[in-house]
């Protein structure tokens, strides 16, 4: 028996993040609000993907279900222009608090309601591909597990916007010209 085959899934998806970003994270733990499920970590890099640059992605969103997931189940990754580590931790934070009742679907929104960084005033998300991992990077990953895991990506957004992202859709959202997938102080999208 190969040493892949003794690994957890946690190890494995690790191995996996590894293997990617080549240099060490550090983990934020969120205390479980179910009840013998483990709770969600955030796994952070700095300086990726550039120097003044945070990714973090989540572990412990996919140890639930959810009826809407039927090719695998996600973890969330989240890449913003600020050293301010809450960028970093905020997706587990949301990913702890709503598994087992938010799909996390491409298009859709989160309204966290409250600032999420003194160096920014966005307050929400909407969720789409990862644009700092490649395809085979961020889909089906086996994690040794009886599903794969999908990474989708977490965009920071002003919830004054939530009205205009409904209304154009993500696409024209996408493919504005003040749109900036990375910045945390981009000007807001209007109609």
């Amino acid at each position: 028996m190969g040493k892949e085959n003794s690994l957890t899934p946690i190890e494995r998806y690790l191995n996996h993040l590894d293997n990617i970003f080549q240099q060490e994270p550090e983990f934020y733990k969120n205390d479980s609000l179910i009840e013998g499920i483990s709770g969600v970590t955030s796994i952070v890099y700095r300086n990726i993907p550039e120097k003044g640059f945070i990714t973090a992605l989540t572990y412990g969103l996919s140890l639930v279900k959810h009826p809407e997931w039927k090719f695998g189940r996600p973890e969330l990754c989240i890449s913003v222009e600020s050293s301010n580590l809450d960028w970093g931790q905020i997706v587990g934070y949301i990913a702890n608090k709503l598994r087992g009742d938010c799909p996390f679907c491409y298009g859709q929104t989160i309204n966290l309601g409250e600032q999420i960084s003194d160096d920014s005033a966005m307050n929400a998300f909407f969720i789409f591909a990862p644009s700092t991992l490649d395809k085979e990077d961020y889909s089906n990953i086996d994690i040794g597990a009886d599903y794969k895991i999908n990474i989708a990506g977490l965009y920071p957004m002003y919830s004054d916007e939530l009205e205009v992202f409904s209304k154009i859709g993500l696409q024209e959202f996408w493919h504005n010209p003040n749109f900036d997938n990375y910045s945390v102080n981009r000007h807001k999208i209007i109609e």
